[in-house]
């Protein structure tokens, strides 16, 4: 049934571009009769943004990339009614008015609006009985009341053709709104072009999003220079649209599970947040009666704080009962003493912290990991990136490919369980500059293309900008080629078409226990 609802939908817009735009016998604007929606400035649902990028390589500000953030709460059609779930595209033009417009984003999913907010504290923490945070980190440890749904964020090029940097302060564009994603097809052109461009205002935004090792073990390095816009990659680059009907008219195939828990993070505090956000959608998803699956702490902000004993490193959750400084005080990072400040987290961090965290915490999650990527066939106790310096008890990782794949991702989620990724980012030269890591929620197949959807904090340390920061975000997913060789595969997935390439795949299965009083 939903194929061929998406099959008459496509239908139905070939229909309509057969028909000239100044047709005499259609009076209403193209709005009202078109299957897509013109989203305006005066919605509030749209924001443009041009991203500085804060990264320990060095500041890149003013970039060519942008950042478009859709609000679902506010995407309501010309009556008020919500019109979520369904999908963003976006046609910019450049100030030469003759020029035509270039697909700067290509079908962003935005999950529908939800009727009711959700606390950051589920009621499966609650019945923990344990008490509210205190101490160092309580005054900044806010138990109030998230936004009802996420923001769908995704990165394009907001300058077209043009490599620079410099203020960009307004933008002309067309932004359109509909239940199926627009298959790529030169008709898009004339679709567009029965609407009037808008003016938006452009946003300035800062991303400091990173904190993951590489997965040989190196951290990031020393930079004395600083990069140019070309070190992370060229922004996403605009769709070219196909000159027919796409071959695979289908409804999209997609897993999509809950965006949330997540949580503001401290500074280069990616990877053990990555970790807490899955598990915490672990406990959300199976800790219902009779099925027992939850974690002793709660879901708040905290950091893995270091200390010493004499000569002896140690690292302490503060506060106690935060799962994301439990967490980060078993990875070990350098330099943590408050929520602006710590290094990267090594790999061996990476297993260390999901690991030695259950193992000393989780006897009432019982969890099962699985992987792609890492030069090792199994992580864990007694093998790979434990040291003896910690209990692991029996927990390992096998690994189920060389390199992570969308199909593995998608076969993941499809079976309720929880996924994060590592992935890196290359100068121009394909040497590593630095990585980060996510959960991801769901994933994606349409118009042959292949994405997943991610979530994490785009501007880390102690700002708790809860409102903006915290972030879902949409990826396409191919090998387009290595980082410095643009074209030449190497059998990693790249980011958007950038030198971003997914390195680590990890995967948490629940294992509940049956409750029966």
């Amino acid at each position: 049934m939903k194929a061929i609802r998406h099959t008459v939908f496509t239908l139905l817009l070939l229909l309509l571009w057969s028909f000239p735009a100044s047709a005499t016998h259609w009076h209403n604007p193209p709005s009202e009769r078109l299957p897509v929606t013109q989203l305006t400035p005066r919605t509030g649902a749209i924001t443009f943004e041009q991203v500085t990028f804060s990264l320990e390589i060095g500041t890149i500000s003013n970039s060519d990339w942008g950042q478009l953030r859709v609000k679902p709460d506010k995407l309501r059609n010309r009556s008020g009614k919500l019109l979520g779930p369904g999908y963003i595209n976006v046609f910019t033009y450049p100030r030469n008015r003759g020029r035509q417009a270039s697909w700067v984003v290509d079908n962003l999913f935005v999950p529908g609006s939800q009727s009711t907010q959700k606390s950051k504290i589920s009621p499966n923490t609650i019945k923990h009985g344990t008490k509210l945070p205190t101490g160092e980190l309580s005054a900044s440890s806010n138990l109030s009341t998230p936004p009802s749904q996420p923001e769908a964020t995704i990165y394009f090029d907001l300058r077209p053709g043009i490599d620079g940097q410099g203020n960009k302060q307004r933008l002309r564009a067309t932004v359109l709104f509909s239940q199926q994603p627009l298959p790529t097809i030169v008709a898009i052109a004339r679709l567009v072009n029965r609407f009037s461009p808008q003016n938006f205002s452009v946003s300035n935004t800062i991303v400091n999003a990173e904190g993951a090792g590489h997965v040989d073990g190196r951290i990031s390095p020393e930079s004395s220079t600083i990069p140019t816009s070309l070190s992370l990659g060229r922004p996403p680059q605009p769709v070219s649209p196909t000159p027919r009907l796409p071959d695979n008219i289908l409804f999209p195939i997609q897993v999509i599970q809950a965006e949330q828990p997540n949580l503001d993070t401290g500074r280069n505090q990616c990877v053990p947040m990555a970790h807490a956000n899955a598990l915490q959608y672990l406990e959300d998803r199976y800790d219902n009666i009779p099925l027992v699956w939850r974690l002793p702490q709660l879901h708040i902000r905290g950091i893995g704080k270091i200390g010493s004993a004499g000569d002896v490193l140690i690292w302490e959750p503060v506060p106690e009962n935060s799962l994301v400084a439990n967490i980060d005080s078993y990875s070990r990072r350098a330099g943590v003493l408050d929520l602006d400040t710590g290094g990267y987290t090594s790999f061996c961090g990476l297993i260390r912290g999901a690991f030695g965290y259950l193992t000393d915490s989780g006897s009432l999650a019982v969890t099962e990991f699985r992987h792609q990527g890492s030069s090792s066939a199994l992580l864990g106790s007694g093998a790979d990136c434990d040291n003896g310096t910690i209990l692991m008890g029996d927990l390992t990782s096998s690994q189920e490919g060389a390199n992570p794949t969308w199909e593995w991702m998608f076969d993941q989620l499809s079976q309720g369980r929880a996924v994060t990724i590592l992935f890196s980012w290359y100068d121009v030269d394909g040497d590593w500059q630095g990585g980060h890591s996510v959960r991801v929620y769901g994933a994606a197949k349409f118009n042959d293309k292949k994405y997943i959807y991610t979530l994490d904090d785009g501007n880390q340390g102690d700002n708790f900008s809860n409102v903006t920061s915290p972030r879902t975000q949409q990826w396409e997913v191919a090998d387009t080629g290595q980082p410095g060789l643009d074209g030449v595969p190497d059998g990693r997935l790249n980011m958007n078409g950038m030198s971003w390439e997914i390195d680590f795949a990890l995967s948490y299965e629940a294992k509940p226990t049956l409750f029966i009083p």
